[in-house]
């Protein structure tokens, strides 16, 4: 009777101890209010960047998670590494088209089958790999149906079937209907993203009303997005100021990703640069090394709202304040016109908090005119003459051919930070 009750003991012991272990890699449990995500047992909540430009910088202001949209194995292999080297975990995207007829597309099909396998197997074990997600938006061009959902639901199976570590997603646009069909078509997936902007408020409201009954994350968001915006009389949205989006930021970051149990984390949008619209609009960091152009990657006002939120502390150096420009004293709003060979005059609202001199580089561009879908590459648009750097808050143009432009301002503190504004104008 004693070695039989020693052995049960033991027996319990170690049930005991299995139980109270850290599980191994990422799981999602529920709470009383919501959900909560742990990595080997330890909470996380993701405070990420999208892209995996300067790492150091999002890890020194608090970030913990990167984020990408595709990549190779090869491609793959770096972006976990360069994770791995700052601290961050990885929500790994698997680029699927928005075309609804590759869907039919049993070669396609296959070969996405086959690449899933061989990344799962190869970055099964991986630490800094959080999530795999499945498609961005893939719904845009009207495909929310079976075919679409089953077959994102059919790779991530194949996933899990390798892999027990990560946990699998797809990402949606602000689309309570994709919700439903996810619920419907693919229940293998362990959580959602919901890229957002100017109605990211709205995200808890609609994830409640819809289907679905899981967790998400934002996946995207930042300012208010060009297709939101106000235009002038001749169609050019109006983007934010850098002191506008400062704002914003922090508003729906505190508003919006902390504002619903169900939401484990998001990833702010765009920690980096690339044109869209306009090379600022989404632009967390300004350009680098274009010709004839004075900056150089510099950090924009809307870095130092997330160091602010994910911190919770103030930053000890914070960007100038740009919160408002006029051209001939008329608000973009007013949508300014000039005549031809015409001198006109653009004035900035800036100030710097820490006391530091500041500088203003002005650029005349092109209204953007080769534009892109859901994201997808639009080239810069063309200089008109020559790049103006002053040190006071105004500068004199002006324009001898007729046509849309925009007038930009960077206003520079000499501490690597940058803020930004431009205005439209017409030339008659």
């Amino acid at each position: 009777m004693k070695i039989i009750h020693r052995i049960i003991i033991a027996l319990t012991v170690c049930a005991t101890m299995e139980a109270c272990a850290p599980r191994e890699g990422a799981h999602i449990r529920s709470t009383k209010e919501g959900f909560e995500l742990t990595v080997d047992g330890n909470p996380v909540f993701i405070k990420g960047i999208g892209g995996t430009n300067r790492p150091d910088i999002a890890a020194a202001n608090g970030a913990n998670a990167c984020r990408t949209w595709g990549g190779n194995i090869d491609e793959i292999a770096a972006t976990t590494a360069l994770a791995a080297e700052h601290g961050l975990y990885v929500m790994q995207g698997i680029w699927l088209p928005k075309e609804a007829e590759k869907y039919a597309d049993e070669k396609f099909k296959e070969e996405m089958r086959t690449f899933c396998r061989e990344a799962a197997e190869r970055f099964k074990d991986d630490r800094s790999l959080l999530i795999w997600g499945i498609g961005n938006e893939v719904e845009l061009s009207g495909n929310n149906g079976r075919e679409v959902w089953s077959f994102i639901n059919e790779l991530s199976k194949i996933i899990k079937s390798v892999d027990k570590r990560h946990l699998t997603a797809t990402v949606i646009a602000h689309n309570g209907s994709a919700l439903d069909s996810i619920t419907r078509y693919a229940p293998s997936l362990d959580l959602v993203g919901i890229n957002s902007y100017g109605p990211i408020n709205e995200v808890r409201s609609m994830v409640l009303a819809s289907d679905y009954k899981g967790p998400y994350i934002i996946t995207e968001w930042g300012p208010t997005g060009w297709w939101e915006t106000h235009k002038t009389t001749w169609g050019a949205p109006i983007e934010q100021t850098g002191e506008e989006k400062r704002k914003i930021y922090e508003a729906r970051y505190n508003g919006a990703v902390l504002g619903d149990p169900r939401c484990l984390g998001s990833f702010v949008f765009l920690w980096g640069q690339k044109e869209e619209r306009t090379p600022t609009w989404f632009s967390m960091f300004v350009e680098d090394g274009v010709e004839g152009l004075p900056l150089k990657g510099e950090k924009t006002s809307s870095v130092e709202a997330m160091q602010r939120v994910w911190t919770g502390k103030e930053p000890q150096q914070r960007a100038p304040v740009v919160s408002g420009i006029l051209i001939d004293g008329k608000m973009p709003a007013e949508s300014p016109e000039a005549k031809r060979s015409t001198p006109f005059r653009v004035q900035v609202a800036a100030q710097d908090r820490d006391g530091d001199t500041l500088q203003y580089v002005w650029e005349i561009l092109h209204e953007a005119t080769v534009l892109g879908f859901g994201g997808s590459y639009e080239p810069r648009p063309e200089r008109y003459g020559e790049v103006v750097t002053t040190d006071t808050p105004q500068a004199e143009f002006s324009i001898t051919e007729p046509g849309n432009y925009r007038v930009y301002v960077y206003v520079l503190d000499g501490t690597g930070y940058v803020s930004t504004a431009n205005c439209p104008i017409r030339i008659l």
